[in-house]
């Protein structure tokens, strides 16, 4: 794992959504990208031919390549997203949006989704209650990125 602290411009994500309870998100983060994978991705990556707005929007703007973590009143929104091309917003899709802010980035490497789980482990219960408690600005909302490839290899690389 390594960290290093960036300033990183605004940046606008489009996605979607389900509501988790934090101690249920080891399990029911995979289970939505399961269900999400079989029901908007599998004929659409398969074909690459999109064949409604939605399709088009999750080629378009790479949704896949993002999950953001933000806290909700009753645990937390996770969200499969990708980075907002522009355009118009398909129904089904919703527009996140981060603020021009100072980051803690952390990368790793390993199959998914348990190096992701470890990293998030560590980011929560190690680093941010010594010192993610002194940096925080934007709230509580994190943002997990997944590199192409093979996310099943020992050497892909994801981070938060």
């Amino acid at each position: 794992m390594q960290l290093t602290y960036e300033k990183k411009a605004a940046m606008t994500l489009i996605g979607y959504h389900t509501e988790i309870q934090p101690e249920d998100g080891c399990q029911k983060c995979p289970e939505f990208w399961d269900r999400q994978y079989a029901v908007r991705f599998a004929r659409l990556f398969q074909t690459m031919k999109p064949e409604t707005p939605l399709e088009e929007a999750v080629l378009a703007n790479r949704i896949g390549q993002f999950s953001i973590c933000a806290d909700s009143e009753n645990g937390f929104t996770y969200w499969i997203a990708g980075l907002y091309t522009g355009g118009e917003v398909p129904e089904g899709l919703e527009l996140f949006t981060f603020p021009e802010s100072w980051w803690a980035v952390f990368s790793t490497k390993g199959p998914m989704p348990h190096t992701i789980q470890n990293l998030n482990t560590y980011v929560w219960e190690e680093w941010f209650p010594t010192e993610g408690k002194k940096h925080q600005a934007n709230g509580s909302a994190t943002l997990e990125v997944y590199s192409d490839g093979n996310p099943q290899s020992p050497d892909y690389e994801s981070g938060i």
